[in-house]
């Protein structure tokens, strides 16, 4: 950028561009705030903040990985892009400019205090967030303030964001300090607890475990995660509600549901024999900000452990799929969730096994889609096209061109070329080309 000259006090951080064009399209705060910033600054400068806000929150995984976990990274990401919007108003000295995410989100006392993440890995990933906005703004001021003001607008520059830093700093000490007193008096400390050791493989015995739980673990389980994304909407209340819900129309008779943090809840449910049954035909469905991670049933306390960990591989992949939809349910995303742990290999293996049927164009995802639909019922032409409500013939040609597509015979490594599809259904471009072709 090319130095101009600043209008008043701040007034070069309207300057401001991000790296991305489209960089307000990825803001995870509420619409409302954001366009309030960009109307006083413009479309640039928070821009810029929001950019600053997904680099802060990778900067502070990367470096604290106590807060990568789900549930507390999302909150992360918030709370940068909160603070570092509140920064760039602060410099442009909009001072009635607030961000209503701060002290809820970047504190995110509950979700911490519950998951046993110390106030030290939330008090280090504010001195991370903070050296990295101070190196980005004195970058941006060395750039775009004229040489005659540079000094003074940076010495300013500091003391602002020393100043967030220390207010963010008291206010998170305060409510980790609230918050996790109030754990400690609650039954919840002791239930949390002995369910960690059981989850973590420790020998609890069975009836204290089932006196504290309130829950029978002798039983056949399936295991839930329902969280949501949405941190203006549905609160832990409504996410437990959600979950008695589906774990009723799976045919359990007894729930143990355990909010962890405030938009997230683990969920278990059983009944007296038998398999509970899937959910095929939910009625009500969990409401549309809500999510739903599902693992497959097991018995006894080896069942309701593993149930747990198929929820959570759920939750993962939902985290990373492109495909839009409220439940994620283990006993269909198994492969996906076993091919997806590393995703540089996914993306290698995928391309590998498709070639040009790896393209992420709308033409060539029909093609793929036919493709997928037509192994997936044994290579009945006849069932694909009622599935697909497409011709017949429709099939047998998109058949035809996915192995021009691919280069090879779709007998060649069938067993690999379906999970390459299965894995392109779900997660999208994270694993396909990189650039549209023509189909």
């Amino acid at each position: 950028m090319a130095a101009l000259n600043s209008a008043g006090v701040g007034g070069w951080i309207r300057l401001l561009r991000p790296r991305e064009e489209r960089a307000l399209a990825g803001s995870v705060l509420p619409v409302a705030t954001v366009e309030e910033l960009t109307a006083r600054l413009g479309a640039g400068p928070v821009g810029w903040a929001v950019e600053l806000g997904g680099e802060m929150a990778d900067r502070i995984v990367a470096e604290v990985p106590e807060l990568g976990v789900h549930g507390i990274v999302e909150m992360v990401r918030v709370g940068g892009e909160a603070v570092a919007l509140q920064a760039i108003a602060a410099l442009a000295d909009e001072r009635d400019f607030r961000v209503a995410a701060v002290p809820e989100v970047l504190v995110g006392p509950a979700e911490v205090v519950s998951r046993g993440v110390g106030v030290e890995h939330m008090l280090r990933s504010i001195r991370v967030a903070h050296a990295l906005a101070v190196q980005r703004v004195l970058d941006a001021a060395e750039q775009l303030v004229p040489a005659s003001e540079r000094f003074a607008q940076m010495r300013r520059a500091n003391e602002v964001l020393f100043d967030i830093t220390d207010r963010v700093s008291d206010e998170m000490a305060r409510e980790y300090g609230r918050a996790h007193d109030a754990w400690l008096a609650s039954s919840a400390a002791v239930r949390r607890e002995v369910l960690q050791e059981i989850l973590r493989g420790g020998h609890v015995p069975l009836d204290r475990a089932v006196r504290i739980l309130g829950y029978d673990l002798s039983r056949h389980h399936r295991a839930l995660v329902v969280w949501t994304e949405d941190y203006t909407g549905a609160g832990a209340h409504q996410l437990e509600e959600a979950a008695a819900a589906v774990l009723a129309a799976c045919g359990c008779t007894t729930t143990l549901i355990v909010p962890v943090g405030g938009r997230r809840v683990w969920a278990w449910g059983a009944q007296v024999s038998g398999v509970p049954l899937r959910p095929e035909a939910w009625w009500p469905r969990p409401p549309a900000e809500v999510r739903v991670a599902i693992g497959v049933p097991g018995s006894g306390v080896a069942g309701f452990v593993s149930s747990h960990r198929q929820a959570l591989e759920a939750e993962r992949v939902a985290m990373i799929s492109a495909v839009s939809r409220g439940v994620f349910d283990y006993q269909d995303l198994d492969v996906v969730a076993m091919l997806s742990g590393d995703m540089e290999r996914a993306r290698e293996f995928v391309r590998r096994e498709l070639g040009g049927l790896a393209d992420p164009g709308e033409p060539v995802a029909a093609v793929r889609a036919t493709l997928k639909c037509y192994l997936d019922v044994g290579r009945s032409l006849a069932e694909a096209a009622a599935l697909l409500h497409v011709a017949r013939n429709t099939v047998a040609y998109r058949v035809q061109r996915a192995e021009q597509l691919r280069g090879r015979k779709i007998s060649e490594r069938r067993l690999p070329l379906q999970a390459a599809l299965a894995l392109a259904d779900e997660l999208g471009a994270a694993v396909l080309g990189d650039a549209p072709a023509t189909g």
